[in-house]
């Protein structure tokens, strides 16, 4: 068996080339010598590595285990820092395969550690995931509240990218609790600091969150100045977001903002404007081979067109 100097290299190089299973095979053998060598704390470190592999390689199993068996040795071991990190990558892995209960109470574990330790990272971090699986449990208002406490921890560190991942999901909990005016608000900070950040995926859904809002805000509106002048910032959003969209080439997101910006232009009651968007959107989803987008982008077509004939 090779040293342990040796493994770690051979493991950098082996996720270098996406060999997960001799990554795999390197970490087993490293938790090996530190069994051999009664070092708990880096025996737990590495089968926390392999069941982060594990999961990778979509094995939940398997890496549920390996998180159970390095909990109990970096708690034996007393690595509080290590211990936190398993908690909430376990409760992780449970949110993502639907065992909701169970992540909370691990996701739970590991925030009051952070807590304790008085790591403000971790703690932000476990925050947002919670609010993630309130989100996947359709309690909204709860999920609102966590996405509001991990932005604050963000405002806190002064981590742009972190504060615009986190302002678009509390924008999207805000938005599923028809609490649109909040939502918009969230999705104009988020995607202004993932434009100054040079993150233009990220500003491409945040905008295009932005535009959802100021529709639905619209429709809501008390008055037709105050519902055109949602509808006009609803346009200017998805323009802004169809211009990033076509220079990451992203063919699916031009589609959709083009449905979005069609709905901003016909609310509007510019329906020739809005016909051309739909239509052009349509034919991007018969190429992408999006049968079910197609038939919603012919519809709103359509619509628009009789609109526009009828004026």
């Amino acid at each position: 068996m090779a040293d342990a100097v040796q493994l770690l290299r051979q493991l950098r190089l082996a996720l270098q080339r996406g060999d997960y299973p001799e990554a795999v095979d390197c970490l087993r053998q490293a938790a090996e010598l530190a069994r051999a060598a009664g070092d708990q704390a880096a025996e737990g470190r590495h089968l926390g590595n392999l069941a982060l592999l594990h999961h990778r390689l979509r094995q939940p199993a398997q890496a549920l285990a390996c998180l159970e068996q390095a909990l109990a040795l970096v708690r034996a071991a007393g690595d509080r820092v290590a211990e936190d990190g398993l908690l909430g990558n376990m409760g992780n892995i449970l949110r993502e395969l639907g065992r909701h209960t169970e992540a909370i109470a691990y996701l739970n574990q590991a925030l009051l550690l952070a807590q304790e330790m008085g790591d403000l990272r971790g703690r932000g971090i476990w925050l947002a995931n919670l609010g993630l699986v309130y989100d996947d449990l359709g309690q909204h208002d709860q999920a609102a509240d966590y996405h509001a406490q991990a932005v604050n921890v963000a405002r806190q560190l002064f981590d742009q990218r972190g504060l615009a991942q986190r302002l678009g999901k509390l924008g999207d909990s805000r938005f599923a609790q028809a609490d649109f005016g909040g939502a918009a608000a969230a999705y104009a900070e988020a995607a202004a600091i993932s434009q100054a950040i040079g993150d233009r995926q990220g500003a491409v859904e945040r905008l295009a969150g932005l535009g959802h809002a100021r529709l639905q805000l619209g429709v809501g509106a008390g008055s037709a100045e105050n519902a055109s002048a949602h509808f006009r910032a609803a346009g200017d959003a998805y323009t802004q977001a169809l211009a990033l969209a076509a220079a990451l080439d992203d063919l699916s997101a031009q589609a959709e903002l083009l449905i979005g910006l069609g709905s901003a232009l016909g609310s509007l009651g510019d329906y020739a404007a809005a016909a051309e968007r739909f239509g052009a959107a349509a034919s991007l989803f018969e190429q992408l081979g999006r049968p079910e987008r197609l038939e919603a982008a012919r519809q709103g077509h359509d619509l628009a067109l009789a609109l526009a004939r009828g004026r």
